[in-house]
This record gives C-alpha cells, sequence and structure tokens, in this order.
C-alpha cells in the first residue's frame, strides 16, 4: 500500500495527523473525547519506508482499539495493543496473496 493511501484513510476515518516532536517516540495514535488523532514526529521518522510503517501501526491501533492509557504500565497490556496494532499494519503493507507470490517466486 502506497503512503498516499495511508494518508487517505485517515482522512475518510476524520483521523487528523499532526507533527508532533515527540520524544523518543515516532509517533503515536490519540482518542479523547471520540476526537482521533495520530501525531507523527516528521524529523525522527526520516525516510519515506519510517514514516510508512509508523502511520501503519498507529491506524493499527485505531482500527484495532489496541489503545492504552498514557499512564498505564501494565507492561503486558502494552505489548499486546502494540502486538495488535502491527499486526494490522502488515497485513495492510503486505496483504496475504502478495508474500504468498513473494516466496514462491523466490524459488
Amino acid at each position: 500500500m502506497e503512503l498516499t493511501s495511508l494518508y487517505n484513510i485517515a482522512e475518510k476515518e476524520k483521523i487528523k495527523i499532526y507533527d508532533w516532536q515527540i520524544e523518543d517516540v515516532d509517533g503515536i495514535y490519540l482518542n479523547y473525547c471520540n476526537i482521533n488523532a495520530i501525531a507523527l514526529n516528521y524529523d525522527k521518522l526520516g525516510t519515506y519506508i519510517n514514516e510508512k510503517c509508523t502511520l501503519a501501526e498507529e491506524l493499527g491501533h485505531y482500527y484495532q482499539d489496541a489503545t492504552y492509557s498514557i499512564n498505564c504500565t501494565d507492561t503486558i497490556f502494552i505489548n499486546k495493543q502494540e502486538y495488535r496494532a502491527k499486526k494490522w499494519s502488515y497485513y495492510v503493507l503486505i496483504p496475504f496473496e502478495k508474500l504468498k507470490l513473494a516466496i514462491k517466486n523466490r524459488n
């Protein structure tokens, strides 16, 4: 999936995207009072690929309802939510049929 398609998904879902310099974080999905937003640290992302992967993961938090409070200290819960978001991004970025074809063509 192209980066522009990910931005189109965010727009379709009415998720605002902000450039926000967050220390030690590439991106973050926020849901507050039914307002959805993604903050991307464009200075830290650096490349098109990093931007694409980060945006896809943050959209994964939205689609999988994989969120947690900023004050959450339960690392098992946080890891589960991060896994769910990343899993969604993998399916979007690398559709199963394309993955099968790539594996088949490597011979």
